[in-house]
């Protein structure tokens, strides 16, 4: 049988896993929250066990050392239709990460991007013909970023409420952890935020992860096959198990405090300060429906607006 023929029947065997364990054996009169937990642990399941068909690859690279130079660390992110083309919310949280990171903040769309980083030919094919997302293509680039030039990474939805502190900035790499309390438990890590010193080696050994996914696979597994591929190069790479083993571990729930179910309330300091004080940014969503009719006074127009 070919290899496509294989992932094909490997993927099936995947989602007849996940159907199985995480709806017709989740008993529905349990908790709503109990069913989300063990859908989320069928779903992680079926996930590795797909992915581990690199793991033999991904267990193999080493990736070489990158001198490091006198280039200062930078902030990027990534508006791939201009940063003048950006929604309000977006153009909001640019202007907080001027305000209060001291990295400059560069801002990376389509036609400069590659001024940055080059990719290879298979990934950058797959993604003009649709068949990675930009979802997923940003996933790639961030990580060859840093790679390539160290420093910060942040999307373009998070809104900066402070410097990162400098426990995070004295790490080789960071990286907050799956919290219990959004969508995508299971994914590891969250990739939204990520602080790496120029070369580190578990980003050269999830970026040789990326590449080995996108050379045999055409579309994504999951949403969040990026992070999966971080948390399979940590099982089986013993150079990424040892790193990341050493990274302080701090989960992401802080970082979602205030938008999701605070950004319509009315606005006041001391509330502001209580939701934001755990962490130095916060997650918003420029989709977020609520947004077509902002309360005025409300913590979102107080965003909107700084």
């Amino acid at each position: 049988m070919s290899n496509n023929g294989n992932k094909t029947i490997a993927r099936l065997k995947q989602q007849a896993e996940l159907i199985v364990k995480g709806h017709i054996l989740n008993p529905f009169w349990n908790s709503r929250e109990a069913r989300r937990k063990k859908r989320y642990k069928a779903t992680y399941s079926s996930l590795m066990n797909y992915l581990h068909r690199y793991a033999d690859e991904i267990k193999e690279q080493r990736p070489e050392p990158v001198k490091r130079g006198e280039e200062p660390e930078r902030a990027f992110t990534i508006w791939y239709q201009g940063e003048e083309n950006a929604p309000e919310l977006v153009k909001a949280c640019f202007r907080s990460m001027r305000r209060n990171l001291k990295q400059e903040l560069v801002v990376l769309d389509e036609k400069t991007l590659f001024d940055w980083i080059s990719l290879p030919e298979h990934i950058v094919r797959k993604w003009k013909e649709g068949k990675i997302a930009h979802t997923q293509f940003s996933d790639i680039c961030r990580v060859e970023l840093l790679y390539q030039h160290g420093g910060l990474w942040l999307d373009a939805t998070d809104y900066v409420t402070s410097p990162v502190p400098d426990f995070i900035m004295n790490e080789d790499l960071f990286i907050f952890m799956a919290g219990d309390k959004i969508r995508g438990a299971y994914a590891f890590i969250q990739s939204c935020f990520i602080r790496a010193k120029k070369g580190n080696p578990v980003l050269g050994i999830w970026r040789e992860a990326n590449r080995i996914y996108w050379r045999e696979e055409d579309s994504k597994i999951d949403y969040f096959v990026h992070h999966l591929l971080l948390k399979l190069s940590t099982e089986v790479n013993p150079i990424a198990k040892e790193a990341i083993s050493k990274m302080p571990k701090i989960d992401q729930d802080p970082t979602h405090y205030l938008w999701p179910e605070h950004c319509m309330d009315e606005y006041s300091r001391e509330k502001y300060d209580s939701l934001t004080k755990d962490t130095f940014f916060q997650k918003t969503n420029y989709k977020d429906s609520r947004l077509r009719n902002v309360p005025k006074g409300s913590i979102a127009e107080y965003i909107l607006n700084s």
